[in-house]
């Protein structure tokens, strides 16, 4: 009776560790540090989230080799890339206010240039916690009668105002050319791009992309040419003749006479 009582502590300890602590299949090993329980946990991060993560990156020995701790937060869409992939696997399933020790081997990490490889570099020792979890709500897509290709990627469910004329815009964006070829970010300034819809203040294919957005919308475009810098381009970023593809935010609209919104 007593083997039998031991065994079932035993059975119940391991697997209480190894809710806590395992390997993936990718040999990333993972230990949950802060646990939130599931009355307070109401979505775990998923691919497609857009996560604000705080993280101290260490040695072997445990000296900080870089942390974000104290200051803004890290944000970026999970599953797509954006991060190396032991921290896309790393980041998986956690609620927000969770901490996690993360653990990169080599081939899910960087090489010694800093670019992500297989097979090379150094293990990384990862301390995270998830600040905050975004999940978008995916709208509609098309192209306009001018050939602007536009994609609600969050649409606003109860929306009554939509950007027109006459606007002020606070705009959050991201500019890449067709190739992926990162050109600009208001997000690495952090401060929004404000304008006034159709008063010449932006190229005339953003005043076709954010026609009709709500506050707190976001959108993929595409801009051909002909509405963004034409044959000329802006050199040295842009050539000529290049579609401009954007992700895009309206953060703020204030509409004449009104309070803002």
């Amino acid at each position: 009776m007593r083997i039998l009582v031991a065994f079932c502590i035993l059975a119940t300890f391991v697997a209480a560790n190894n809710d806590r602590s395992w390997t993936t299949e990718e040999g990333v090993k993972i230990e949950i540090i802060k646990k939130i329980g599931d009355s307070k946990c109401k979505i775990k991060s998923q691919s497609g989230d857009q996560l604000e993560q705080f993280y101290k990156l260490t040695n072997k020995e445990g000296k900080v080799v870089g942390s974000n701790f104290g200051q803004k937060p890290y944000t970026f869409t999970l599953g797509t890339g954006q991060v190396i992939h032991g921290m896309d696997v790393g980041m998986e399933n956690m609620c927000v206010g969770e901490q996690r020790k993360v653990i990169i081997p080599p081939e899910q990490g960087f090489d010694e240039d800093g670019d992500e490889v297989e097979g090379q570099g150094e293990t990384l020792y990862y301390f995270v916690e998830l600040k905050s979890i975004f999940r978008p709500n995916p709208g509609e897509k098309w192209i306009t009668d001018e050939g602007v290709h536009i994609h609600v990627t969050h649409q606003i469910d109860d929306c009554d105002v939509r950007a027109e004329a006459g606007d002020t815009l606070h705009q959050q964006y991201t500019l890449t050319l067709e190739d992926g070829t990162f050109v600009d970010s208001s997000w690495s300034r952090n401060r929004p791009f404000i304008f006034k819809m159709n008063s010449g203040a932006v190229i005339p294919g953003m005043d076709i992309a954010m026609a009709g957005m709500c506050q707190g919308e976001k959108r993929k475009v595409i801009l051909p040419p002909d509405l963004a810098y034409g044959e000329k381009g802006r050199p040295p970023a842009i050539p000529g003749n290049s579609f401009l593809h954007f992700d895009l935010e309206l953060q703020k609209l204030i509409r004449p006479g009104k309070e803002e919104l």
